[in-house]
């Protein structure tokens, strides 16, 4: 009997073992691993404005005639296909003189400001002054924002009347406001920053003025024609020729930032936009001679061959 009870006892036991060895293993417990951080990608750089280059590039891909157009040309232009015609000029100095038909007034100033009233980027525009000289800045400045048909009026305002070219007397139209262009916000904001603080005059320097200085205390003096042109018609004692298309490529030919330049060339054309350039580069005395050497031979000052 104890054996049976035995027997009994056993077989319960293996069973019990049998079914516990067919039971699944338990899953071990695993701790959760972290996610890793997404790797980050830069943002690429947006490349400042660089006004170095631009000036660089403007002064060296000016063509021949340096965007001038005389009166007589531009009276044909108008006739035939009429561009747009900015005047740079400030309103009392219109209302005195009057304008050119079909020209709207943006004083020079605030030209950066108004891109909305100016046609494409490749559309013709003609800007015009008094003398040509704010004509030069807007030339300059425009081509830096990225406007390719810029052209002066040359002699300005000025070469207009005494040619008895047809003026306007009253009050001009207002430009219409329409769609800027797409320029370079970095560009805008440094021309905008340069055209808002022009002083008085303009930066301009008359010959006798000149004359005057180089007897005190001549300043460096910038001749930026071609040598041909030195070489035929003279030039100022004492003057520096760095043609204007390599004026950007020669800066270190050029005294410090705070010192005293004059700009010289022909008739004031190239001077004035030499004179913007080095100005946005934060050249801080930098001055354009009014009417070039034509003026200075003019006035019987003295000149080198």
């Amino acid at each position: 009997m104890f054996t049976r009870k035995y027997t009994q006892f056993a077989a319960t036991g293996l069973l019990v073992l049998a079914l516990v060895g067919c039971a699944p293993a338990a899953t071990p417990t695993v701790a959760p691993t972290a996610m890793p951080e997404p790797t980050a990608i830069p943002a690429t750089p947006v490349p400042a404005f660089d006004v170095e280059a631009a000036v660089a590039a403007q002064l060296a891909g000016l063509p021949d005639g340096f965007n001038g157009i005389k009166g007589d040309a531009l009276k044909e232009q108008i006739a035939a296909a009429a561009p747009f015609m900015i005047d740079l000029r400030e309103p009392k100095e219109i209302a005195e003189v009057g304008y050119i038909e079909g020209a709207v007034n943006i004083p020079i100033r605030t030209l950066a400001q108004n891109l909305d009233k100016l046609p494409g980027l490749d559309q013709p525009i003609v800007v015009i002054c008094a003398s040509g000289h704010r004509g030069t800045i807007a030339i300059a400045t425009l081509n830096m924002l990225g406007y390719t048909n810029v052209k002066s009026l040359s002699g300005g305002m000025n070469a207009w009347v005494k040619a008895e070219f047809p003026v306007v007397k009253g009050e001009m139209p207002a430009p219409v406001a329409g769609t800027a262009a797409a320029v370079d916000a970095e560009a805008l904001a440094a021309v905008d920053a340069y055209l808002s603080a022009l002083p008085d005059g303009f930066g301009t320097i008359k010959p006798d003025a000149l004359n005057e200085q180089i007897a005190a205390a001549a300043p460096f003096i910038l001749d930026v024609r071609e040598m041909k042109e030195v070489t035929e018609g003279g030039m100022i004692e004492g003057a520096i020729n760095i043609p204007i298309r390599e004026v950007g490529a020669r800066l270190a030919e050029l005294p410090a930032m705070d010192a005293p330049i004059v700009v010289v060339c022909g008739s004031g054309h190239r001077s004035g936009m030499v004179m913007t350039g080095l100005q946005m580069l934060g050249y801080t005395n930098v001055k354009s001679m009014s009417g070039g050497m034509g003026a200075w031979v003019a006035a019987e000052l003295p000149v080198v061959k």
